[in-house]
């Protein structure tokens, strides 16, 4: 268990390594500038008193960055990938945990619209872009809710009137990757343009399942987007643009890395330890089916008073996932997840023109959802999982009845910021939004036919102490559940131009993330039937278990933050140097955490992110450019005394003490408790972590160049367990990635040679206890190795 000293932020020092000097160039040394829209108006990104890392569409392209988890390598602090359950979203250690019913702690925006679950981050979120903007800290104002740990703004090319477009296409042979994209865009009319990207992903896989001897994960991907650009007058234009992706993947990557190798009851070995990457053992292949749709209607009025903008989208998704739950080779407990959610949402703003002496925005929004949640298990025979941690439950029949989540949520919201000008070089800025939310719920689960094994041939459908029917136990129905919540968010800040280079600013935000009703709990509900143990017949009796709907509600979170930074240009233009100091202080952290064969929720009381991010590029010579970032990061539990026990703890407290019992003392042989991790790390928060790149263009005679780009990537040792068992911590780890590409001097076309993970680092995107066993095992879910790939670029 890793434990962070916060008292004191670690002294950072950045310097930057002596170069040869070089000869004067005939042409001044001028970084490209960037823009972003991180306060819905463009600006350049050394102007924004905001801690924002950002990428054109066309580093993205040059690099050869192919979806978001990549992107994210380039940018310490941040996590995102798709996880063991729901994808993860995570910045400076502030995220959500996997549980269908939280709402995401980092915003994702598209264009404006508001991407409001996990599912749309599986779209290619840098097919065809202008540029990926990632905001640190919370965006409570301009952004909303949800977007307490941060906000990720995503802007796509625009329909252009000259005509264009590019096809590319890249083949990876050693897992059959093949990705194939084409653009084109032209003016339809002289008023009208329209745009068009369409991608196919496909590829055979890198992980073997030995016992079943498939390959995955086997990716059929298609997606396209189409977007139409009316420019009705000079002041008044239209924009139209509608997406659908189809995602198959067959072979979920997932390996047990540590296990005692139990032998069940059936004489089976649920987990054998084949492989610590590539190789695993499972008795189904995941699979996982989502397609999306997604429409937006945005149109921008200039009139006198500043710009009108009017964002309408829509935003739809159904999702299949069938896993292994319990990851074993055994068919102990393997589920069918269905999942499907609609969304609307109408944004309406006015900005000031800019560069006044009091620039302000004003708007309103409203958001209406509907998400849909079932559960089937079609498979359930726990003793299979060899020696338990939790009851040896099974299936006495072949009827199946899906679980049932059914959530409604409505919300509104009205905003205003605005930046006052005190003096020619010094600017205050105030925000101030006002949110409410209103949410319903029903929740059901009936289990019919489910008992438990009193060894191999004996099964029994009540409780033998009790006479509770136990599939009861394991049923309940929840209807017409409501919660409503209302939040003031606000923030300041102050900016100073210290010099026609260099902005300092200061700032102090708040923000917050709704609460809501826990998707995972399987228990029981108020009342449990009594019935005879060996044939399950109900006899009457009803027993009160003490239950009410309050056990599947959990509270909003809130966060108060604070940030220090300075954007520098040096060089005169050739370099920038960014610093940001923070400190963000939650209360009410949501989280999530696998008990037994299920996910619970709750909230971990109180919790700190505080650190230092510092990232800087330098344009040495013409076709020579440096860059990098550095983080330090102090993310812990302020107060988490609740927090789930180990398997350890739980199995073996006596050699494994921690897990404490209502008496504050450690619990017993077959007792329950709770741990506690105040002052420990925080998931997906490695103390460290960093980034070099140089990208280098050397010239081949008069018309060729050869491009290269090289970077280095490194993440600290972090968790993501949530109890923070030390058999799950991962390890640091570097990762190099180069991109070499000979292209035509207009960079008509391009053929390049992509590596990733050249070194051949062995990571996981997940780790965790294997749920029910209590056989010491451990599962990972893999990130891929190395790759070698060619690529092959030609625009028209």
């Amino acid at each position: 268990m890793q434990t962070r000293n916060h008292h004191r932020l670690a002294p950072i020092a950045l310097s930057l390594a002596m170069v040869p000097s070089v000869p004067l160039m005939a042409q001044q040394l001028i970084l490209e500038e960037v823009i972003i829209t991180a306060q819905k108006r463009e600006q350049s990104l050394q102007d924004v008193p905001i801690a924002v890392a950002a990428m054109t569409g066309e580093m993205i392209e040059d690099i050869g960055i192919t979806d978001l988890e990549e992107l994210t390598l380039y940018i310490p602090n941040v996590t995102i990938n798709q996880g063991q359950a729901t994808p993860n979203l995570f910045v400076r250690g502030v995220g959500s945990g996997t549980n269908p019913g939280f709402e995401q702690s980092v915003g994702l925006y598209i264009d404006g619209l508001y991407s409001g679950r996990g599912q749309l981050a599986k779209v290619p979120l840098t097919l065809d872009l202008q540029r990926v903007e990632v905001l640190k800290g919370p965006q409570g104002i301009l952004f909303g809710k949800n977007t307490i740990g941060g906000a990720i703004n995503i802007t796509t090319a625009r329909p252009d009137f000259e005509s264009g477009g590019y096809v590319e296409a890249l083949y990876e042979p050693d897992h059959g990757e093949q990705l194939y994209t084409g653009v084109l865009t032209g003016g339809l009319s002289d008023k009208v343009a329209g745009r068009l990207a369409v991608r196919y992903e496909g590829m055979d896989g890198w992980w073997d399942n030995e016992t079943l001897n498939e390959e995955g994960p086997d990716k059929q991907n298609l997606f396209l987007r189409g977007s139409l650009l009316w420019e009705a007058s000079d002041t008044l234009e239209v924009i139209v643009k509608y997406e659908h992706g189809d995602f198959e993947v067959l072979g979920r990557p997932q390996v047990v890395y540590q296990s005692d190798q139990p032998v069940n009851v059936f004489g089976e070995e649920p987990f054998p330890v084949i492989d610590d990457h590539d190789r695993g053992a499972g008795d189904i292949l995941d699979t996982d089916d989502t397609d999306i749709d997604m429409a937006l209607l945005t149109v921008n009025w200039d009139a006198e008073v500043g710009t009108v903008t009017s964002i309408t989208g829509y935003a739809t998704y159904d999702t299949s996932r069938n896993t292994n739950s319990d990851m074993a080779a055994t068919p102990s407990i393997n589920r069918l997840q269905e999942e499907q959610y609609d969304q609307f949402s109408q944004e309406l703003r006015l900005v000031s023109p800019g560069d006044e002496t009091l620039d302000w925005i004003v708007g309103a929004y409203y958001q209406k959802s509907e998400l849909d949640v079932s559960k089937t298990n079609t498979d359930l025979d726990f003793l299979r999982s060899g020696p338990l941690a939790v009851p040896p439950l099974v299936y006495t029949t072949d009827e199946r009845i899906p679980t049932r989540f059914d959530q409604d949520s409505n919300s509104w919201a009205v905003f205003a910021q605005g930046s006052y000008a005190l003096t020619d070089t010094l600017r205050l800025g105030l925000g101030l939004r006002y949110n409410e939310e209103e949410k319903e719920v029903d929740k059901v689960v009936s289990s019919p036919g489910l008992g438990a094994r009193a060894g191999a041939n004996l099964t029994v459908l009540a409780n033998p102490a009790s006479g509770i029917l136990i599939e009861d136990l394991r049923s309940h129905s929840f209807l017409g559940l409501e919660r409503d919540e209302d939040e003031f968010t606000w923030s300041a800040n102050l900016q100073w131009d210290a010099s026609d280079g260099s902005m300092l600013y200061a700032s102090v935000s708040t923000g917050f993330k709704g609460g809501g009703f826990d998707e995972a709990y399987s228990n029981a509900g108020p009342t449990a039937r009594t019935g005879n143990i060996l044939t399950g017949e109900p006899d009457g009796g009803v027993v009160d278990m003490g239950v009410d709907s309050s056990i599947l509600e959990y509270d909003k979170e809130t966060v108060l933050a604070y940030e220090l930074g300075a954007k520098m240009t040096l060089a005169d233009g050739a370099a920038n140097l960014n610093i940001a100091v923070f400190r963000m202080e939650y209360e009410d952290l949501q989280t999530s955490a696998l008990i037994g064969d299920v996910f619970r929720v709750g909230n971990a009381g109180e919790s700190i992110s505080q650190g230092i991010e510092v990232d800087g590029r330098w344009l040495l010579a013409e076709g020579f450019t440096i860059g990098g970032a550095v983080a330090y990061l102090d993310a812990y539990y302020d107060a988490f005394d609740n927090a789930p026990c180990t398997v350890p703890q739980d199995s073996d407290p006596i050699n494994n003490p921690g897990c404490l019992g209502e008496d504050g003392s450690n619990i017993a042989p077959g007792e329950s408790g709770v741990q506690d991790l105040t002052d420990e790390t925080l998931l997906f928060a490695p103390e460290w972590s960093g980034n070099l790149n140089v990208e280098w263009i050397v010239p081949v005679g008069s018309d060729l160049e050869v491009r290269s780009n090289l970077d280095v990537n490194y993440t600290g040792e972090f968790y993501s367990a949530l109890d923070l068992d030390r058999n799950t911590k991962h390890d640091s780890a570097t990762k190099v990635n180069l991109r070499i590409a000979l292209t035509d001097i207009g960079d008509t076309w391009s053929v390049a040679i992509i590596g990733k993970n050249l070194t051949d680092e062995e990571t996981m995107l997940w780790r965790n206890d294997v749920a029910l066993t209590a056989s010491n095992s451990y599962f990972g879910v893999p990130e891929r190795g190395r790759s070698v790939a060619v690529q092959a670029r030609y625009r028209f």
